[in-house]
């Protein structure tokens, strides 16, 4: 494996992409330098073999001059077959001047070319395919001289037309010879493209071999946590990337120094302000529990005086309408209203403060809900009335009992009733339980003035109201839903909220059960249990 991430490292790096120019320039110069040599050395080969063929078209005619002038096939047979012994020839033939064949050798049927004009000096090249040329060279009567600047005049009365000598010259060795010009240049560029390749891959393992001192120096530095300098030797290029390292490694060094510096004036500080915050924290905490202490037991003081108020007061006021003062029981009525307003202000307070202090507990029993729903709805009935708000309570199917603390379920749906008919005018307000086998859920809707996104964010803090100012229009201490949601965390249990302006809230409370807790007498060692592990109180 390290292998192989080696060659891959070596392929996709410096080396390999240098190599891979490198290779790639010479192999393009050899190929261009290949074709280029083919093709000069082949046109010169072929401008050769056309002048070889142009002096056997000659001697060809010269040795046809006895034959044309007797007609004798015979006396042409000879100069041709001296013709046909030339290399790459593979035609030759005698025409008369009428051009009707004297005599022909080769493979082929040869044929004198339709040629609108043969009338000519000497030799000349008439044609070339691929695969041959085509030579042809008047016959002449007169006197040849061997010099090769000699021309034969037509106009001449001692010359005269006798015929024609024709020559085909295959391009076979022209062929031949290109290819193997270009396969030796071919392999004489590779040869010469891997010895380069070789010298430039030796020169760059020594160009390189500082920089890979000054990775392995990087390297270090990364796993061993150490500053390593790199050393100052190779070219010029590497020698100042490794003094910029150096210069790198010297801050870094001076920047850990002062980090540490400054992270011990942290940690002394931080350790500082950690005592003090545990300090004020022991002090709120201790004077939390001080409060709650306090207003829990002062449950009996505060309510046995009020409550003695709102007793003497309710017998004076059925006294003075017995006496026929109506006005004066109508403002000790106002006072009775006012001291059951207080009442359950500190009720309210007080079972807050219990439950911070901790010191509410749960007191399970057998519970028909369908009762406890009838009698939450009788009890809040006559806050309903004052803003003229119906009740609707959705009858459960079967009579069904479970095992849960009553006082705190009751005031639950008492609160989300009050809630609901406090801020419901000329409305209907509904109450849908359901009972699962492991769940109880109650939904309270109304039809009221609804609330909003940020308003729903708030209502279950401790004195907090939808309106806060003094001058709001719906009287309240800002416990009720709070209250609400602790006694419905007590029980294990959640509340939620849907409600948009204008349309309406709906508040469910789910609470789940154990199982076998929907019955007719309850099973009080197992919901024990399960209270004790959903809230931490054990009973």
């Amino acid at each position: 494996m390290r292998i192989i991430d080696s060659l891959q490292m070596k392929i996709s790096g410096f080396r390999g992409r240098l190599l891979a120019i490198v290779t790639l320039g010479i192999l393009s110069l050899a190929l261009i330098a290949s074709v280029t040599t083919a093709w000069v050395t082949s046109n010169r080969a072929a401008e050769q073999m056309v002048a070889q063929g142009l002096r056997i078209a000659d001697t060809l005619a010269a040795q046809s001059i006895l034959g044309l002038i007797y007609e004798s096939p015979e006396n042409a047979e000879k100069p041709l077959e001296t013709v046909m012994s030339f290399p790459d020839i593979i035609q030759a033939g005698i025409f008369q001047t009428d051009r009707r064949p004297l005599s022909v050798k080769g493979e082929n049927r040869l044929l004198l070319p339709k040629t609108e004009n043969l009338t000519m000096t000497g030799a000349k090249l008439i044609d070339q395919t691929h695969q041959a040329w085509h030579f042809i060279a008047p016959v002449l009567t007169g006197i040849h001289s061997e010099s090769d600047d000699f021309q034969f005049q037509l106009d001449d009365p001692t010359v005269e037309l006798l015929g024609y000598a024709y020559v085909v010259m295959d391009k076979a060795t022209l062929r031949d010879l290109q290819v193997n010009i270009f396969l030796n240049n071919i392999l004489i560029a590779l040869s010469f493209a891997i010895i380069l390749a070789v010298l430039v891959n030796i020169g760059i393992d020594r160009l390189l071999q500082p920089l890979f001192k000054l990775i392995s120096v990087m390297e270090e530095n990364e796993k061993e946590g150490t500053r390593v300098y790199a050393e100052l030797s190779g070219p010029k290029e590497i020698t100042m990337l490794a003094s910029v390292f150096n210069h790198l490694m010297t801050s870094l060094n001076e920047r850990d120094r002062r980090l540490r510096e400054h992270g011990e004036r942290l940690e002394s500080e931080v350790a500082i302000r950690t005592h003090e915050l545990v300090e004020a924290r022991d002090v709120a905490l201790t004077a939390s529990r001080h409060k709650s202490e306090f207003l829990a037991n002062m449950s009996h003081e505060l309510r046995t005086p009020l409550q003695a108020i709102i007793g003497y007061t309710d017998v004076v006021r059925e006294d003075l309408v017995l006496e026929g003062l109506d006005e004066n029981s109508e403002e000790l009525g106002l006072v009775i209203h006012n001291a059951e307003r207080l009442l359950a202000l500190i009720n309210s307070i007080l079972d807050m403060a219990k439950i911070e202090s901790g010191k509410m507990d749960l007191k399970l029993e057998a519970v028909d809900i369908g009762d406890l729903l009838k009698e939450a709805g009788e009890t809040v009935l006559p806050i309903l009335r004052q803003n003229n708000n119906q009740l609707t309570i959705a009858p459960l199917e079967n009579r069904v009992e479970i095992q849960i603390d009553k006082e705190k379920l009751l005031q639950i749906i008492l609160n989300l009733l009050s809630n609901a008919g406090k801020f419901t005018e000329n409305g209907s307000i509904n109450v849908i339980p359901q009972i699962t086998a492991r769940l109880l859920t109650i939904k309270v809707t109304d039809t009221g003035i609804g609330l909003s996104n940020e308003q729903q964010q708030i209502i279950f803090e401790e004195f907090r109201q939808i309106d806060g100012s003094t001058t709001r229009d719906f009287e309240g201490t800002g416990l009720g839903l709070a209250i609400t949601k602790r006694f419905s965390d007590l029980l294990g249990g959640r509340i939620e909220v849907s409600s948009k302006p204008g349309k309406g809230s709906s508040f469910t409370i789910v609470i789940p059960l154990p199982i076998a807790a929907t019955n007719q007498h309850g099973n009080k060692d197992w919901n024990d249990r399960w209270i004790t592990e959903k809230t931490g109180t054990s009973l």
